[in-house]
């Protein structure tokens, strides 16, 4: 949470100074749904168990914030977004020499953090009351304490819960935007995907652990105040 003030610090007075030096400056809210895809990577967790056929599936999630924009034609846009992400990712496990049995088994994640997109962008085509626009940044997101991952066997009971930890996200997650957007008057339309640069679960060496990693698309509509 201190990296989190720092970075909601570091963005403010960075605005604030640019507006200073007469930068256009809007501000606005939006919202968005998004599709997520949490990968697992591998197993990290206690030994016994053999794991494969890692696949994942795409579920569907949600984001709402404010948002600001400063400069014209090059323009900087921090964010800042409560979002909700959801997704599944099915595991074979193929031997076991503890309490679980051999077949497949689901991660169902619940995700709620709080992010903050700082990104570039360039206006491509600049008209009066439209503009097309291309943008790419980083994203940094803190991992909520109601987030949870529940294991489930094939017929959707959730595994006891002293097998894992349900709660063993990392508590910041660093990711990557790139993206495009169309301005009509006060409206904000954007599209962009977000690839996941640091883990979203490092795995869990004293139960069953995996190493997760998340891909997010996302529409977005806004509009702005100023």
């Amino acid at each position: 949470m201190y990296t989190m003030k720092k970075i909601l610090l570091s963005v403010a007075l960075l605005a604030f100074t640019l507006s200073t030096y007469a930068q256009p400056f809007t501000i606005g809210i939006k919202g968005g749904i998004n599709s997520n895809t949490i990968t697992t990577d591998s197993y990290k967790g206690i030994t016994g168990y053999t794991w494969q056929d890692f696949k994942s599936d795409t579920k569907k999630g949600w984001n709402l914030g404010i948002f600001a924009r400063i400069g014209n034609r090059v323009y900087l846009q921090p964010e800042l977004l409560y979002t909700l992400l959801k997704s599944n990712s099915n595991v074979t496990l193929v031997t076991s020499t503890g309490t679980l049995t051999p077949g497949t088994y689901s991660q169902v994640f619940d995700v709620k953090a709080i992010q903050v997109p700082l990104l570039l962008g360039i206006k491509l085509i600049d008209l009066k009351e439209a503009s097309i626009r291309a943008f790419t940044g980083p994203a940094m997101s803190t991992i909520l304490n109601d987030s949870k991952i529940g294991i489930r066997n094939s017929g959707g009971i959730e595994i006891p819960s002293t097998l894992y930890d349900p709660k063993s996200f990392k508590k910041a997650v660093w990711n990557w935007q790139l993206g495009g957007g169309l301005d009509l008057g006060s409206l904000v339309f954007d599209v962009r995907y977000e690839w996941g640069l640091t883990n979203l679960t490092n795995g869990n060496i004293t139960g069953i652990g995996f190493v997760n990693k998340g891909n997010t698309l996302t529409f977005s509509l806004g509009i702005k105040f100023l």
